[in-house]
């Protein structure tokens, strides 16, 4: 594997960790914010939502260029943006300051979600492709989610004011952003992008010379919109994935520390912890030692089966604990108790095992449409895909609160457990397998 590869991984890998950062802190963080202003459910959800909203109006935006000029020349920008959005987070004096720095962070996780999937994706190789990037993505998010928490608990530890808490935690996200934008600015064009669309590109010699041999140049002459309309299919079905993925993901990724922890009793610093430690990084290494082998497909239906598997017996242990032999007292004022409560964590550990086995770790890492469509289109496809998704999303996490408030949790969960299946099915029927399979032409030689 060319050191080129790798290099990749880790630059690109920073921005994941940034959004999966920048993603839980306001989870952790919530509760605190309500000490300096006040709001309602839904300006909370709102809130919450905010990076959500401005990433789904910068995709298309950086997609469509990225796709005219290429993917080096707004690298870094990404980040720039997202640092400026995360330190105007500690700086807000209001509610809608802090609504609109949400905003300006958002762009740049936006723009990083279009840029770093197709970055590393164009300068991998079929076979290590998958692996490359589930460690890009799934990997770093997750370790983003555990620093948050970190982070939240030495400002604790330390005993300082909540309203100074949440500035410092939320604010903090500028700090790995910032860390790669030198990085992210030195990188070469990505060798699809070269030998597919630009083949006179300038960084061609310095790529040539550090791989030690020429890039195959094929330059693609069907239309950018022949291209496009012809990847709309997978397009699409990239795009309803990714947003069913994220209906449940994210809700419980921002609510989770939260809603789920206080329900089973337990802090939500804690409640982080143990689920990535136990269930999140577990799933994510088999994920890495077998999507490359067994292919993306059988883990995607596999990860989703274990999700409504355990997301359904946890919704029925919500409605009634005697369903599985414990006492009906085990359920008092909404919130398990006792062994209940563990059982609920159990079963909520279960599921988000499975997600990371399958659709987290591939779903989630962005690498469905990056790998069916064309080098030409792909920047402008994974925009699509992360507009669709991040702007439902958004719309979803606004809604929760009221929906909570209004249906219970085990209602939502018995919903996003039915999402589980309707998911898998589009992926056996819809998505073609892409183990080991070159995005357009090979660009490796054998034993480079």
């Amino acid at each position: 594997m060319p050191s080129l590869s790798w290099r990749n991984v880790i630059v690109s890998g920073m921005g994941v960790l940034t959004d999966g950062y920048n993603l839980y802190s306001i989870a952790l963080t919530s509760f605190f914010i309500s000490s300096s202003f006040s709001f309602s459910k839904v300006e909370l959800g709102l809130l919450v939502a905010g990076s959500y909203y401005g990433a789904a109006l910068a995709a298309l935006v950086f997609g469509l260029f990225a796709d005219r000029l290429g993917r080096k020349s707004l690298y870094g920008l990404d980040v720039a943006i997202m640092a400026v959005g995360a330190g105007l987070q500690g700086l807000s004096q209001s509610y809608l300051e802090l609504f609109l720095a949400r905003l300006i962070l958002g762009v740049g996780i936006g723009a990083d979600y279009v840029l770093s999937p197709v970055i590393v994706a164009e300068n991998a190789e079929g076979k290590n492709r998958g692996k490359m990037m589930v460690i890009t993505f799934a990997v770093m998010w997750g370790l983003g989610a555990v620093i948050a928490a970190f982070v939240e608990q030495v400002t604790l530890a330390l005993g300082l004011p909540n309203s100074l808490v949440w500035r410092i935690v939320l604010s903090a996200g500028a700090l790995p952003a910032l860390s790669v934008f030198y990085l992210r600015r030195r990188i070469y064009e990505t060798l699809l992008f070269i030998s597919r669309v630009r083949p006179e590109h300038r960084d061609v010699e310095k790529i040539e010379r550090e791989l030690g041999r020429p890039i195959p140049k094929k330059r693609d002459e069907v239309s950018f919109l022949k291209r496009l309309t012809s990847s709309a299919l997978f397009i699409v079905a990239a795009s309803i994935l990714w947003l069913l993925y994220d209906m449940y993901s994210s809700t419980f990724a921002i609510y989770g520390p939260i809603t789920i922890a206080s329900n089973l009793g337990i802090s939500p610093i804690m409640f982080t912890y143990v689920a990535q430690f136990l269930a999140g990084i577990p799933g994510q290494l088999i994920c890495i030692s077998l999507i490359d082998r067994i292919g993306r497909k059988p883990l995607i239906i596999l990860g989703y089966a274990g999700v409504a598997v355990w997301l359904m017996a946890y919704s029925l242990l919500l409605v009634d604990p005697r369903v599985f032999g414990l006492s009906a007292t085990s359920l008092s004022s909404s919130s398990l108790v006792g062994e209940a409560a563990l059982l609920g964590f159990t079963f909520y550990l279960l599921n988000y095992l499975f997600s990371a086995i399958g659709p987290a770790s591939i779903i989630g890492s962005a690498m469905i449409a990056p790998e069916l469509t064309p080098t030409k289109v792909r920047a402008t496809g994974q925009a699509i895909t992360v507009s669709v998704d991040r702007l439902a999303t958004a719309l979803n996490i606004t809604a929760f609160p009221l929906l909570l408030s209004h249906y219970g949790l085990a209602a939502l969960v018995g919903f996003y457990a039915m999402i589980a299946l309707v998911s898998s099915l589009i992926t056996l029927l819809v998505i073609p397998e892409t183990k080991g399979k070159e995005l357009e032409i090979p660009l490796f030689q054998k034993g480079s």
